[in-house]
């Protein structure tokens, strides 16, 4: 299919270069014949111009000049000849047969006697090309000498004709020649295309052997060297990329164990290249710095960073101030995350081929708000304590002064020195073992010392023992505690000193004339321990604190009564010791109701009905 579109196209360009050769010789003949008419019409007209006016328009004469000239005529392009006087009468004439003389008028200008035209007749004749000239007669312009030629056209005459088949011939003849020889030429070159295709759909898998005579043997001979070099080329390249492939699957494997560790350390981890710019964050940095991690890769300090101190610290690992110096860790408070404190460290990352050289920078964002909590309250703890010690053993050293002086010999005086000193000992007491409590619940020294308790006998004791110190206030008690009640597996001691600080508070901040009531209720799942009194109350905004050690209300009725703020931060802790909750119902000046509520069966840390 190929081949005979070749020798169509070869056939059709032969034609049109036959056809340009046609058309430029027939220029060529159009121009020449009409240089001719122009040479030979000007010097004719200006030749009979000379002749006078009587010779030429004489119509005696049966030879005249004109129809002489006429007669001669051997131009097949020659139409007419005619004598016309000054008014444009005719006076003689010479034409070929069938041509009618045009009539269009003659210039009357002298400048315009001498001249050419070209008549148009305005139908389908052929225009002419005419030739005028003055005629005079002794010295006096008479009339003009016209002589018109048929305009040369596009033609071939018999002798054109043979002319152009002669010339048409050998072109013609000589396509298919070479056509036969060009395809003889690249006969080797369908065979390299049809050995390529056969490539392609091998795959390249086999060796091409290719040959070739002539001019092209040398061609084939480097295109199939040029063909085995790819071959060799694409199977290195193949294997370099099997090769690449493996590391690659490696490197991301790798790459994956590394973040999924990153990820999962409770800290937030940023990596500096070498020219401080973030080339990766964990998902923790989001919720610290309250950024998203994405926006940061890529980017240096400057580009995100809004504090001036987090900016100074990064800025030292950028280019050119990269060193394997570790600085001091700075703490701060981010600007979109103000509730927590970061501090954060930078370690250098050394290279594992050579330790001389730093690559980049890891960043270690820590949350520290716990561990400043827990600072202050080791602190505040301490000046409370410090406080609390120092309230009793005033009064302690005050009375006993006033004991060894003069005061001690009055009866009365010595009476209400021993009843205060007694009572700011059992204060020091209690806050001794409440302090002792704590701590070994916080250290984690206090094992449960589970036993069987009957818990009506129980807290029928622990009633009667407090409400002893309450018979001052004028206050009423009142025991609910069913007459028939399962037995519970609990530690005897830590019970007593949850249930002893309830009451003990229920007392102290409740009103004179007051009630406080211990109950006791049975449900399935549970058994609840109920203190309610008719006390001062607690506020909302207390009861989110009350359970904190050491922490009292503002309230000025709390604040008139003594007391270390101890008491329910340690009903708490035995409480949730014991797999249970401490339920607090209060408002301001309607009283408290403290329920714990321990369950029946929660395993090792629950009580047994």
């Amino acid at each position: 299919m190929r081949n005979e579109r070749l020798g169509l196209i070869m056939i059709l360009a032969s034609l049109l270069v036959i056809g340009v050769i046609a058309t430029l010789l027939l220029n060529n003949q159009l121009s020449s014949r009409e240089d001719r008419i122009r040479s030979q019409g000007t010097n004719l007209a200006r030749l009979l111009g000379e002749i006078p006016w009587e010779q030429l328009a004489n119509t005696d004469e049966r030879q005249s000049p004109l129809q002489i000239m006429g007669e001669s005529q051997g131009d097949p392009d020659f139409a007419y000849g005619v004598v016309v006087s000054a008014d444009g009468q005719a006076r003689r004439q010479v034409t070929e047969p069938g041509v009618i003389i045009p009539s269009d008028p003659l210039p009357q200008e002298p400048s315009g006697w001498l001249g050419e035209r070209i008549i148009d007749q305005g139908d389908s004749r052929r225009p002419f090309i005419e030739f005028h000239a003055p005629l005079f007669s002794q010295g006096e312009f008479s009339g003009y000498i016209r002589l018109g030629y048929f305009k040369p056209s596009f033609g071939l005459s018999q002798q054109e004709i043979s002319f152009v088949a002669t010339l048409a011939l050998p072109i013609f003849l000589l396509t298919p020649l070479f056509y036969f020889m060009l395809r003889m030429e690249v006969r080797p070159l369908r065979q390299v295309n049809q050995r390529v295709e056969q490539l392609l759909e091998e795959g390249g898998a086999n060796r091409v052997e290719l040959h070739a005579s002539g001019e092209l043997s040398e061609f084939i001979d480097r295109f199939t060297n040029y063909i085995e070099f790819s071959r060799s080329r694409i199977a290195d390249l193949e294997n370099e990329q099997r090769g690449l492939v493996t590391s690659t699957k490696l490197l991301s494997y790798r790459q994956s164990r590394v973040e999924s560790v990153l990820k999962t350390i409770p800290d937030a981890i940023v990596v500096l290249d070498e020219a401080g710019a973030i080339s990766y964050v964990n998902p923790k940095v989001s919720m610290m710095l309250g950024i998203d991690a994405e926006d940061l890769r890529g980017k240096t300090a400057s580009e995100w960073c809004i504090s001036p101190e987090i900016l100074s610290y990064l800025s030292r690992f950028e280019s050119g101030h990269l060193s394997g110096n570790v600085p001091d860790p700075i703490r701060f408070t981010p600007e979109l995350n103000k509730s927590i404190t970061v501090e954060m460290r930078a370690y250098p990352l050394f290279s594992p081929k050579n330790e001389a050289d730093v690559l980049g920078t890891l960043v270690v964002l820590h949350d520290v708000s716990k561990e400043q909590q827990s600072d202050r309250s080791r602190g505040e703890f301490v000046a409370q304590v410090a406080h609390e010690l120092k309230t009793p053993l005033n009064v302690l050293s005050l009375y006993s002064e006033s004991l060894i002086g003069e005061d001690g010999g009055d009866e009365a005086f010595r009476v209400e020195a021993v009843n205060i000193i007694h009572d700011e000992v059992e204060r020091l007491a209690s806050l001794i073992n409440n302090l002792l409590a704590i701590t070994n619940f916080e250290l984690g020294s206090s094992p449960l010392n589970k036993q069987r308790i009957r818990i009506s006998e129980f807290l029928e004791d622990a009633f009667n023992n407090i409400s002893q110190s309450g018979k001052g206030k004028g206050l009423q008690f009142t025991m609910d505690l069913p007459k028939e009640v399962n037995a519970i597996n609990a530690d005897k001691e830590m019970l007593r000193i949850a249930v002893n600080n309830l009451l003990t508070n229920a007392i102290k901040y409740n009103r004179p004339n007051g009630s406080v009531i211990l109950a006791l209720e049975e449900a399935d799942k549970y058994i609840d321990i109920i203190v309610t009194d008719t006390g001062i109350g607690i506020s909302p905004e207390d009861q989110k604190n009350i359970y904190e050690k050491f922490y009292r209300s503002d309230n000025e009725d709390v604040r008139a009564q003594p007391g270390h703020g101890l008491g329910l931060s340690l009903v708490q802790e035995i409480v949730l010791l014991h797999g249970g909750r401490l339920i607090l119902d209060s408002a301001p000046g309607k009283g408290s109701r403290f329920t714990i509520r321990l369950n029946k069966s929660s395993g090792n840390m629950g009580f047994v009905a």
